[in-house]
């Protein structure tokens, strides 16, 4: 009995794998956003665990959109804090879609540098890059 273990889920929750090596921030604001529960799983087969996220099915859909989403902006987010910290600038963010302004707004305080990066209310004057994250569009000023 030393090695039991019980794990308790709803009847209706079902699983969907993740890709491993995910990063644990990205998986953690999965679980905050879409109101799913992270575990592995174990193949008993071929000796291999594997990451899953748990949920209802409507959940699990949401993160599923929101996975591209958030990997996609994190790593968008990192690269323009690096090139303002260089250029020793404030990188001003704008986004019309309010469900990215929201996930920007939060992702930024998983990325060093965040002190180099302003997500604003309004477009930014003058010259600007646009950056697609998804199909949405991102406006970085300066």
């Amino acid at each position: 009995m030393d090695n039991f273990s019980f794990k308790c889920y709803d009847i209706d929750e079902k699983e969907i794998p993740i890709p491993p090596g995910l990063p644990q921030s990205i998986i953690a604001r999965l679980i905050e956003l879409c109101n799913v529960k992270f575990d592995l799983r174990e193949d008993e087969l071929y000796n291999v665990k594997y990451p899953v996220l748990i949920g209802k099915e409507e959940n699990l859909k949401e993160a599923k959109k929101y996975l591209n989403l958030i990997t996609e902006a994190k790593l968008a987010l990192r690269d323009i804090a690096k090139l303002a910290r260089k250029f020793k600038v404030k990188a001003k963010i704008y986004t019309d879609d309010e469900d990215l302004k929201y996930i920007l707004d939060i992702l930024k305080n998983d990325i060093a540098n965040k002190d180099y990066i302003e997500i604003v209310e309004e477009m930014p004057e003058g010259d600007k890059e646009v950056i697609e994250i998804g199909d949405k569009k991102v406006y970085v000023g300066l």
